[in-house]
């Protein structure tokens, strides 16, 4: 006499399972580590749709200028150019906007900043932007 019965069913080979790829595996990471707000992301407002973002200021960039009465004078292209780059998931933003749209980000608030998209590019469910503003 056993102790313990056990029954087990064996279901038909082409009842298994499917396996995971690694795109599945990427595809959870992408919404469990990068877009989430306790690691990289941040909530914004991005044209105003309030989405999990990361922001990444790339560079700042001096414009050359010159002194005129005591004042440096820089009319033609501003003072400096910032670029940034924006990733948000395709699901937060929309169809994928073209070059030289214009993006507001946090529209409403002291840290209202006005980019100039530059290019955009999608890759695994996420929109990667590279934006510019220029300070006049």
């Amino acid at each position: 006499m056993a102790l313990f019965e056990i029954e087990q069913e064996v279901g038909a080979p082409d009842n298994k399972p499917e396996k995971s790829t690694f795109k599945d595996f990427a595809a959870a990471d992408i919404c469990l580590a990068f877009f989430n707000a306790d690691e990289h992301a941040e909530y914004h407002t991005v044209d105003g749709k309030n989405a999990l973002v990361i922001v990444e200021d790339q560079e700042l960039r001096e414009h050359s200028a010159h002194c005129e009465a005591g004042a440096k004078q820089n009319f033609d292209t501003g003072l400096y150019t910032a670029y940034t780059v924006l990733y948000i998931k395709v699901c937060d933003y929309g169809p994928k906007p073209k070059v030289g749209k214009h993006l507001t980000m946090d529209a409403g608030t002291d840290h209202q900043r006005t980019y100039s998209i530059q290019t955009c590019q999608e890759e695994s469910g996420v929109y990667r932007m590279t934006m510019a503003r220029t300070r006049q």
